[in-house]
């Protein structure tokens, strides 16, 4: 009888954690193969730029989404280094087919970036790159995300959406990573860690937010979800560059921000620690400053986007798809604004009362469940709330799940929220109308408060190395 040497030997090292030279070979190989996939591709709409050569304009997305999956891959290999070989040909496998998946996403056109982007870029291209990052194309964004428009408008004649779309693919790999790093505080196994990763990837509102809206929020939220994380491992001063950065890209961050209270009162964070979100927001100006902007714009550009859009909602699942809408979302902003905003401001101050009140049972469980609550509870009461302005809730949902898996129900509730208030603004079917959505976010945020009430008041001593206040 013939002994299978070869086959005992394959499967004996697939069995084996790998040694550090097998993982690079990995991930060469890996690379190599996700790039013939991704120049095979379907870009349909370099076909209305066939004159300056298909092959040359597929490569260069390819080569965008090669960089990101060898940036993806890299950091799981990394983060699973004591894994068998076969789970790493297992991740290259899923992690190509997830980033494809996206690619082929990438030809839808939003009304955001037909209007808005596509005409922002295609000025900036015309322009050089201190004249561009002056100019006032615009000016109702945050600069440093116009900074990414400018860069991207140096590759001409190129269907821009691809890397508009690849910028917010490739901050999805931070996301998993950010949200991995905070469910490592409960998960202690590798395997476990990466399965969150890639879960973050495939949630529904992070695929339409990027691959096919073409949206950002990720790139605020993955930087503030990381300072979070920082923030509770007892590393403020990188943690609030991070808040800072986040914000100097999209206003939506100062939903995080509350979070900061907690973080004090845990002695996570000191007051001059804070001092540190204004100066690296101001440090992420010095470019536009350069360029020519002034002063006054990078302070109150946000001041100039709270003035735009007066309407009660814009397909946000929050408490005003209850008034009649057919009076016009204007009107009834005109109406009920000002009531709207109390409210806000008063769902976040009840919530910094009880933290502070209960300030000796804030543990990083407390912490984390404090920021879900801010996260999905304000925009429930704000005006103005777009479907868009839950997705730090949707993406820190996860967490709280990896201390009580029954606290599921409160994250489903979140996530088929965000979905539905999605499927409202984009091309396809509606999946219920938007009051309904709405319910299933005032489940998320009840469930929430409740699980955090719990924490709060819990009948049993909190760990000492947790609460320091």
């Amino acid at each position: 009888m013939i002994k299978p040497v070869v086959s005992d030997a394959v499967r004996g090292a697939l069995g084996k954690k790998a040694h550090p030279i097998v993982r690079a070979a990995l991930l060469v190989l890996a690379t190599a193969v996700f790039y013939l996939f991704a120049m095979n591709a379907r870009y349909a709409k370099i076909d209305d730029f066939s004159a300056y050569g298909t092959q040359e304009l597929i490569r260069v997305a390819a080569l965008a989404f090669t960089g990101i999956f060898a940036v993806s891959y890299a950091v799981q290999l990394h983060v699973g280094r004591k894994l068998s070989s076969d789970i790493h040909i297992l991740l290259a496998i899923v992690t190509g087919a997830v980033l494809l998946a996206k690619i082929s996403l990438l030809d839808y056109v939003s009304d955001d970036y037909d209007i808005f982007l596509s005409t922002w870029i295609y000025e900036y291209s015309n322009l050089g790159l201190k004249e561009g990052l002056g100019t006032f194309i615009g000016s109702d964004y945050s600069p440093p995300y116009l900074y990414l428009l400018l860069l991207i408008s140096r590759i001409q004649n190129y269907p821009w959406q691809y890397l508009v779309k690849a910028v917010s693919v490739a901050f999805d790999v931070l996301l998993g990573y950010s949200v991995m790093k905070l469910c490592s505080l409960r998960v202690k196994g590798a395997t476990g860690r990466l399965l969150i990763f890639h879960m973050t990837s495939i949630l529904p509102t992070v695929v339409f937010n990027g691959a096919y809206w073409g949206q950002c929020d990720v790139i605020y939220t993955s930087l503030a979800l990381l300072g979070l994380y920082l923030a509770l491992t007892r590393r403020p001063v990188r943690s609030m560059i991070l808040f800072g950065v986040a914000l100097s890209f999209k206003f939506q961050t100062v939903f995080f921000l509350p979070v900061l209270l907690p973080l004090w009162l845990r002695r996570d964070i000191g007051l001059r620690h804070v001092l540190l979100i204004p100066a690296a927001y101001m440090g992420m100006m010095i470019p536009a400053l350069w360029g020519g902007k002034s002063l006054h714009h990078v302070l109150t550009v946000y001041l100039q986007q709270a003035g735009n859009y007066n309407f009660i909602t814009v397909n946000s699942p929050n408490l005003y798809q209850f008034l009649p809408l057919e009076l016009g979302v204007d009107v009834l902003y005109n109406m009920f604004g000002a009531m709207a905003m109390v409210l806000g401001v008063a769902m976040m101050a009840s919530v910094c009362y009880l933290l502070c009140a209960r300030r000796d049972r804030l543990t990083q469980e407390a912490t984390v469940l404090a920021c879900l609550l801010m996260l999905a509870g304000v925009p429930f009461f704000l005006p103005k709330m777009h479907e868009r302005y839950t997705f730090g809730a949707d993406i820190l949902a996860f967490v709280p799940v990896m201390y009580k898996p029954r606290r599921i129900a409160a994250a489903l509730c979140l996530w088929f929220a965000s979905y539905a208030a999605y499927t409202e603004g984009l091309p396809g079917q509606v999946v219920m109308n938007l009051k309904w959505a709405a319910m299933f976010q005032l489940a998320g945020v009840a469930l929430t408060a409740w699980e955090l009430w719990g924490v709060l008041h819990e009948t049993h001593e909190p760990a000492l190395e947790e609460v320091k206040a």
